[in-house]
Parts: structure tokens; C-alpha cells; sequence
């Protein structure tokens, strides 16, 4: 028979231990190894590539949340949240999750998770568009908040970006680039998933392709058929299309 590994994410130790206690019983499963928050989460579900997160929720530094939106949920393994959320956001899991976990949770409710979780990874089902479906759910239960942060990969480590210092956000494919001062960074994510998480004071679009960060732009020369060459302060260049130029100009403070 088959055993799937399992990743036991939780910054609290006697959680750990629990999760850890319960998986011993039970013959499917086998520990793969546990991470004390999101960042470790991170770096051990690249290292060790589990087939299943036990994953708090509400972690400091770096959410449960935060972790699968690092991932991107095509890359992601399944995932049972442990959580202490409240009814709106239980909602969202019961439509989109394999299960939850809500605190506190005795053997019985465990053995449940674990019965789901065998099924959808016998059955070698993808997770990446409930858990896409379960993040967009949770962004609409919670207040709306510009994003501050994301966790980007420089070398072998996982380190926080603060979106205040990021230039320009650019669309690669299934990717977006993010230009700093510091150098670039991948984020796997869309560029218009993004972009409804900005903060609409800071960032403005001006290209199918392209936002930018309002402060780094240095000044606007004249091109071709409505459209403009915004010059950023690094000395670095990006198109202002004419379908985007009305709001640029406005948010700019260039409007009437």
C-alpha cells in the first residue's frame, strides 16, 4: 500500500506533537517532517515535496494563507487547515477545502481529515483550482486590505518583499516580475490577481503587461498614437498605452 507523506505545519510545538501522535496511528500516512511557521513551511515543502500540509492557519510572520499564495496552488500539495476561524470563513472551506481542522480537535475529527485527504490523493485528483477558488473566497470574507508583502525565492531561501519597494510589476506567462532596486524577483501568480491587491494609491497599470509604482516614475515623453514612454528613476523605461493613459494621468496628478 501506498503511503503518502505528510508535512505538519504550526508554530505552536504541542500542536505539532498532537498532529504528529495521530498520524503515527494510522498506516496510509507517514510523516515527512514539520515546519515551526510559514517561511520553514516554504523551504521544507520545496525540499521534501509532501503529498499533504496539516497546515495552521494562524501563524505569525507568514499565514497559512500566505504560504499557499507563495506556493501558487498549482504547485501546492493538498492541504487539511487547522484553524480557529470564524463561521463566514468556515464556509469557505467547507466549499473549497479538502477539510479543516477546527480547533480544538479530538482523534475521532482527525481520522475524518485524514479519510478525505486518502480519497482525493488515491483518486490523484488536482488540488490547485479549490485551493485558488477556497483563497478567493477568504480575500472577499475578510476586509479589504492593500497587500503589504510577498514571499519571494533569492537563492535557496524564502524571504519577505515589502511591495513598497517594487518599481514595476510585469506579466511573463504564468508569472510576474518584480523589479527593485535590489534586483528582480518570480512570483508565481497573474499580474490582474495582483493587481486587485495593490494599493490603488501607490500602483497604477499602463500596459496589458505592465504596473508600476506611481513613486518611481521619473517622467512621461511623447511616443506614437496616443501612446507615452513613462521613465522610471532607475533609468529603466515602460510603454503608457493610450488605453490605459486617462488613469495614469489622473492618478499621476496630470488630469484636467
Amino acid at each position: 500500500m501506498k503511503r503518502f507523506s505528510v508535512l505538519v505545519v504550526d508554530d505552536e510545538a504541542p500542536a505539532r506533537a498532537k498532529v504528529k501522535r495521530l498520524l503515527a496511528d494510522d498506516a496510509r500516512f507517514v510523516l515527512a517532517g514539520e515546519a515551526v511557521d510559514g517561511t520553514d513551511a516554504l523551504a521544507r515543502v520545496e525540499a521534501l515535496r509532501p503529498d499533504l500540509l496539516v497546515l495552521d492557519v494562524q501563524m505569525p510572520g507568514l499565514t497559512g494563507f500566505e504560504v499557499l499564495e507563495s506556493l501558487g496552488p498549482e504547485d501546492c500539495p493538498a492541504v487539511i487547515f487547522s484553524t480557529a476561524y470564524d463561521a463566514f470563513a468556515l464556509r469557505a472551506f467547507d466549499a473549497h477545502a479538502v477539510d479543516y481542522l477546527l480547533k480544538p480537535y479530538d482523534a475521532a475529527r482527525f481520522g475524518r481529515a485524514l479519510d478525505k485527504a486518502h480519497a482525493v490523493l488515491i483518486g490523484g485528483d488536482s488540488e490547485a483550482g479549490r485551493l485558488q477558488a477556497l483563497l478567493q473566497d477568504l480575500s472577499r470574507a475578510t476586509p479589504a486590505r492593500p497587500l503589504e508583502r510577498l514571499v519571494v525565492k533569492v537563492g535557496e531561501a524564502w524571504v519577505p518583499l515589502r511591495l513598497d519597494t517594487v518599481w514595476r510589476l510585469s506579466s511573463e506567462d504564468k508569472y510576474v516580475r518584480l523589479y527593485t532596486a535590489q534586483g528582480e524577483h518570480l512570483v508565481r501568480q497573474s499580474l490582474r490577481a495582483l493587481e486587485e491587491r495593490l494599493d490603488p494609491e501607490r500602483f497604477v497599470r499602463v500596459h496589458r503587461g505592465d504596473i508600476v509604482n506611481l513613486e518611481a516614475v521619473a517622467k512621461l515623453e511623447p511616443w506614437t498614437h496616443g501612446d507615452g514612454i513613462l521613465v522610471l528613476k532607475d533609468g529603466t523605461t515602460v510603454v503608457l498605452s493610450r488605453t490605459w493613459r486617462e488613469a495614469f494621468l489622473e492618478r499621476w496628478g496630470m488630469a484636467g
